[in-house]
């Protein structure tokens, strides 16, 4: 259980790293932006590519794809329907940071640690779902909300789409492993050290972005999401550990998805969609907090 306790307090202490560089003004701010553009071109398609590849498809692999396209799908109508009466804007934005799990940044680690082999398969393969929607479509239908467009084009949602490198990482991923080709293993070698950095990066930008004073407004609004994702997230568990007829291993590692922190691109997506406000990140960076005490729970339960 020690390195439970180390592996969070690592990331706490990045988070806490990248807040005290911004107020001792050696960072900026304004920097936050280029460790978004560096994380989301380079570091994470690495990282995704390194962790996913290999991935043997069976039955079980499309159920957890499908349960992670599905829990983000929930997730982005529980969002939007809590905001229904607030601009396009904030339903967007809504949609964005309700939905969404940080697993690549967070929860592989764990899993990584405490459930390597088939843990590690079956959360790359909820992952898989969770990115294309996270990655892609939750971004493409949050814009479409906050723009307050009358009419929905789907080329308009294919370019959004496959404008993220990340997401079209995955579709790489997906169409190797259906026809059964191997990453060479030189590039493996190439995207697992500049992916290594990945969640060092996500954690420092999370940091910078981070701000602990915000107005009133904004702090409703952090405990709003925060609140938003815990319920939905309780009830995934339950629908999950009572329901599924899947392997109680498989049920281990989707309830340490649901708990996992609110995606690294949300607070990015937010901006990108017109919300300028600090609750993307603040929620983010609670969102972690929480997300440590809750996973260090759960392994005390699970292992």
């Amino acid at each position: 259980m020690q390195d439970v306790f180390i592996r969070s307090l690592t990331f706490v202490l990045i988070i806490i790293m990248g807040y005290t560089l911004k107020k001792l003004k050696i960072l900026k701010k304004e920097d936050a932006n280029v460790l978004a553009t560096i994380i989301m071109n380079i570091t994470l398609p690495c990282a995704l590519l390194t962790s996913a590849s290999g991935i043997e498809l069976n039955i079980l692999i499309f159920v957890l794809i499908c349960i992670g396209i599905l829990s983000n799908v929930i997730m982005i109508f529980i969002g939007n329907y809590a905001m229904k009466k607030e601009s396009g804007i904030m339903r967007g934005t809504y949609m964005l940071n309700v939905s969404g799990y940080n697993i690549g940044n967070f929860a592989l680690a764990f899993v990584q640690s405490f459930f390597p082999g088939l843990g590690v398969v079956y959360l790359c393969s909820f992952d898989i779902g969770n990115a294309l929607m996270g990655l892609g479509i939750t971004y493409a239908m949050s814009s479409y909300v906050a723009s307050g467009e009358s009419d929905f084009k789907i080329g308009d949602l294919l370019k959004k789409l496959f404008s993220s490198i990340p997401f079209d990482v995955y579709v790489i991923i997906f169409i190797l492993a259906i026809f059964k080709i191997p990453v060479p293993a030189f590039l493996l070698s190439i995207t697992s050290t500049i992916g290594a950095g990945n969640s060092f990066l996500a954690m420092l930008m999370i940091g910078l972005m981070m701000e602990l004073k915000i107005s009133p407004t904004e702090t409703r609004n952090v405990v709003r999401v925060i609140t938003l994702r815990m319920i939905g997230t309780i009830v995934l568990s339950c629908i999950t550990y009572f329901l599924l007829p899947i392997p109680i291993l498989a049920k281990k590692i989707l309830i340490l998805s649901y708990f996992a922190p609110l995606s690294t691109v949300s607070a990015v997506f937010s901006k990108k969609i017109g919300y300028h406000g600090d609750m993307p990140a603040t929620a983010n960076s609670l969102s972690i907090i929480i997300g440590v005490l809750c996973t260090t729970l759960l392994l005390l339960i699970f292992i």
